[in-house]
Formats: structure tokens, C-alpha cells, sequence
């Protein structure tokens, strides 16, 4: 009798340390990006400035800051499939791994600062465009997905400046 209470015990308490790891892999993921801001500055002429900010469920914000023909703020969905694409490049590339900052060596060119939010932190990488060169074809991805061009942009604001 003793054998089989001790038995029923034991798959008693293996069944729920199983069903406790099982929880546990279900918690998100920490490298997992929610949402990708690049944010484009001047130079000392007129180069544009703007800001893109991409959630991970397509819901994008275009803020033209300075410089742009039509500045102002900006919202449309771009679809999750489409916002979903470039955020995989991120994660492909590791940005995770990238520099907080990467020395300017040409005063005078615009910036590239990303700032990628993931479930549990933010990280920044300023002058990204001296960084390694996957941050620049990212940049044009960005560009490519969530920069203004034809219809369904909402006008939803003025930008303010600090």
C-alpha cells in the first residue's frame, strides 16, 4: 500500500512540474520587438528630419519634422504583414547586439537613430549610418514601408519641438 501512495506521490508531483515548465516557456519572449522608431535628422543644409515609429501590428506614425513638403503627423496602418517584415529583418540582423553609438565621423550628414522597444527594454543606437551597414539598409527599409507616399494617411497633429 505504502508502494503505490509513494507512486501516485511521485507522477503527482512530476505531472505538475511539467504543466510549471510548460507556463514558463509560454512567457514572452524577451528579445521579442514590439516597436521600431528611426528617427532621421538635419544636416546643416535642409535635409529633411521625420521620425517613423512602427508597431509590430502595422499601426505606423510618420512625423515630418523639418524640411519636408508636408510636414506634420501622420498615422495609417501599413498591415501587420508588411510592419511584421521589417521587424524580422531587425531581429535577423541582431540589433540587439549593435553599439548605443557609433562615432560620426562626417559632421555635416544627417543622422540615423533607432530606438527598438522589446517586451522587457529599450534600446537606442544613435549615428546608426556609422554603424555596421545592415543598420543603413534597414533605415531604407524603414523608409521603403513607413515613410509618407499616397493615400490613407491620416493628418493627425503638429509636431512640437523640445
Amino acid at each position: 500500500m505504502k508502494k503505490i501512495i509513494l507512486m501516485i506521490l511521485l507522477v503527482a508531483a512530476g505531472a505538475t512540474s511539467f504543466a510549471m515548465q510548460k507556463k514558463i516557456k509560454k512567457a514572452k519572449n524577451p528579445n521579442e520587438i514590439i516597436s521600431v522608431t528611426m528617427h532621421r535628422t538635419v544636416c546643416f543644409g535642409r535635409c529633411p528630419e521625420y521620425k517613423i515609429d512602427m508597431n509590430k501590428d502595422g499601426n505606423t506614425v510618420y512625423s515630418a519634422l523639418r524640411f519636408n513638403s508636408d510636414t506634420g503627423i501622420y498615422k495609417k496602418n501599413i498591415g501587420t504583414k508588411k510592419a511584421q517584415a521589417v521587424i524580422n529583418q531587425f531581429m535577423a540582423y541582431r540589433v540587439d547586439t549593435c553599439s548605443e553609438r557609433y562615432e560620426n565621423r562626417i559632421p555635416d550628414l544627417p543622422g540615423i537613430i533607432f530606438t527598438i522597444k522589446y517586451a522587457n527594454r529599450t534600446q537606442k543606437i544613435a549615428n546608426a549610418n556609422f554603424g555596421p551597414a545592415f543598420l543603413v539598409k534597414l533605415a531604407e527599409e524603414m523608409d521603403a514601408a513607413g515613410k509618407k507616399r499616397g493615400r490613407g494617411w491620416k493628418r493627425t497633429g503638429t509636431p512640437k519641438f523640445p
